[in-house]
């Protein structure tokens, strides 16, 4: 039924007056609801930015620990006992300044942790071993977890959550960056050039003094225990050669172009042989003297004396025979001290005047000891034609160089390492003619190593211990640069780890003079020079070469480049191939170092051991940690 709108009217009235304040009411629980989800916002966006702010925090401050670790080992002094707790000191500190420096506190005792960052095959996964002694892993934590509102890391304030009891919140953030491991092999250069500073080498006596090239032979001397043989001095000097038929009593004096004869009675006649078959008779009065060729025979050498005591008595002293002069050197009876050379071989050297010989050696008459004995000489001889360790085994005990000063920079190298406690791995290759991984030491009276079942190792003194006992030319003499790397490369590729970074370091003071058989200098149909040897970035080739030895050396590079390779070079000397080595380094994104030659035995050392440490500290940029790690 249809209502009149006077019953609607009695229907309102009959119902009561309208409620005016409810809308307030509800107004008022609504500003509330709202107002309390502002709050919740504005406290929860301030939480989540002072956690971005602590997290960009650590990780500025983790990252800048890792990398610290490396410049405190370099730079510790000689003062410095521990050298990785010293180093982990300064990453403590470090992470806390460059946290403070981001606004966020952190404790470098509590909050900076060290651990070892590992491939484990089992799982197939990174893992951090956080008990580890060895370090390639730092953590940093920033902290908002002290209820005291005074200290830095007290909870985060909450202003609006204040007014329902909740006026503060803890927070704690964390960073990882680990140090990506190594495995360095190292290149060395095993050629007989690198005794070339210890002797009067025609490549060196142009760029080392002789007073240097003197107090390098020297050395080898000390070395060996200033052994004497017979009676030579050390420095060369004619040869005195007594008679055999009167003794003492009759000497004779070869001096090359004379002689000095001493008799202590009836000297009548002194007669000369010289080099090219004349003789010249002098009669005498007196009982010594010197006698030289006169006239057409003047300067000339003298190859045999031969004296008349009394009056019909001749005896003959015989300069290029070999006993005599063993005999006026003392050495009658004396063995040969080493497996290789032969008194009679270092007699030829001294004597020789011309070419045409094997042992030929112009260095020893400009230097003025031609027909000369001595252990200097001795030295010298043993060092150009002896120098391996099947001939001369006693040579890696001395302080040859340059090989001496690689030697002590290898072994810096693992020292280094060893206290940079970033689980990297070595290996050692060596180049000659020929080329070799270096896994065994067995020879008697050295220490026994076995590195073949890992020969990319962290047993940095069996390392040690291989390098130490060897010499340059220690097994063949020639330089076959190419070689050295194929074998870096197949070592790396036989035993490097998972996740580490391989790394080569080629080392050479020469020049690649041969390769293996088969091999050659032809490169690859996508050669480009202009891309791949451009230093300076204007589209142009800053290395070009048509040698075909260079060229076979840039195609192993390449190929350790495409495999992923870094490669290290350093030269070392005046006679090795600087731009060659600059071009390899550039080729394999790796630091290139020149230690020039013409120095003293101590900053010569000084300059290899820092190019060594150079490279050791060259280490990978830090990483921050994934969160699976």
């Amino acid at each position: 039924m249809r209502r009149s709108p006077q019953q609607w009217l009695r229907r309102s009235a009959a119902a009561g007056p309208p409620r005016r304040g409810m809308f307030v009411v509800l107004a008022l629980v609504a500003m509330t609801v709202v107002l309390a989800f502002a709050a919740i916002s504005v406290d929860y966006s301030r939480l989540v930015m002072t956690k971005q702010e602590m997290q960009n925090a650590v990780d500025a401050a983790a990252l800048a620990a890792a990398m610290e670790i490396t410049a405190a080992v370099e730079t510790a002094g000689p003062d410095v006992g521990n050298i990785m707790q010293y180093a982990q000191e300064q990453a403590r500190l470090k992470a806390a300044e460059v946290a403070a420096l981001n606004g966020v506190y952190v404790d470098p005792a509590r909050d900076v942790e060290f651990g070892q960052r590992f491939y484990n095959p089992a799982t197939q996964k990174f893992e951090t071993d956080w008990t580890a002694p060895i370090a390639n892993v730092v953590r940093v934590t920033a902290r908002r977890d002290n209820p005291d509102s005074s200290e830095p890391d007290a909870f985060v304030n909450l202003p609006f959550a204040g007014a329902i009891g909740r006026g503060s919140q803890p927070l704690r953030t964390t960073a990882a960056a680990f140090v990506e491991a190594r495995d360095i092999v190292c290149v060395i250069d095993f050629s007989r050039s690198m005794n070339f500073d210890s002797y009067f080498a025609s490549e060196e006596t142009t760029y080392l003094s002789y007073s240097q090239i003197l107090n390098n032979i020297g050395l080898i001397w000390d070395d060996l225990g200033n052994p004497t043989w017979g009676n030579m001095s050390w420095m060369p000097n004619w040869v005195t050669i007594p008679s055999t038929t009167w003794g003492s009593n009759v000497t004779v004096r070869w001096q090359d172009t004379s002689v000095y004869v001493v008799c202590n009675s009836d000297l009548q006649r002194v007669r000369l042989t010289f080099n090219n078959g004349n003789q010249q008779t002098f009669t005498t009065t007196v009982n010594s003297g010197t006698w030289a060729g006169t006239g057409s025979n003047a300067n000339r050498p003298i190859h045999k004396c031969e004296i008349r005591k009394g009056s019909t008595t001749w005896e003959t002293f015989d300069f290029f025979n070999n006993a005599h002069i063993q005999r006026g050197l003392g050495l009658t009876g004396v063995p040969y001290p080493w497996p290789s050379g032969s008194w009679g071989n270092y007699f030829n050297m001294v004597r020789n005047v011309t070419s045409g010989s094997s042992y030929y050696d112009p260095k020893i008459g400009e230097h003025g000891f031609r027909k000369k004995f001595g252990i200097m000489t001795l030295l010298h001889y043993q060092l150009r034609f002896e120098a391996s360790y099947a001939r001369t085994p006693d040579f890696w005990k001395t302080r040859h160089q340059p090989f001496h000063a690689v030697k002590e920079g290898q072994k810096l190298l693992c020292d280094f390492l060893e206290e940079l406690s970033f689980n990297d791995y070595v290996g050692f290759v060596s180049y000659d003619t020929y080329h070799r991984v270096e896994q065994v030491l067995n020879s008697p009276g050295m220490p026994s190593v076995d590195i073949s079942s890992k020969p990319i190792t962290n047993n940095y003194q069996a390392i040690r211990d291989l390098i130490h006992h060897k010499q340059a030319g220690h097994y063949y003499y020639a330089t076959n640069i190419g070689g050295g790397l194929k074998s870096a490369r197949e070592l790396l590729d036989a035993h490097g780890r998972i996740g580490a970074r391989p790394t080569i370091l080629l080392m050479t003071d020469g020049n690649s003079n041969t390769m293996d058989p088969g091999e050659n200098g032809n490169l690859p149909a996508s050669w480009n020079w202009d891309t791949l040897f451009d230093y300076d970035g204007d589209g142009v080739a800053d290395y070009n070469t048509s040698n075909t030895q260079k060229r076979h050396v840039l195609k192993r590079a390449k190929e350790c480049v495409d495999a992923g390779y870094t490669i290290h070079t350093m030269s070392v000397g005046s006679g090795a191939d600087v731009e060659l080595m600059r071009a390899v380094a550039h080729l394999g994104r790796g630091i290139f170092i020149e230690v020039p030659g013409g120095q003293s035995v101590s900053d010569l050392e000084a300059d290899v051991k820092e190019a060594f440490n150079r490279i050791a500290s060259f280490v990978p940029p830090a990483q921050l940690m994934p969160d699976e790690d």
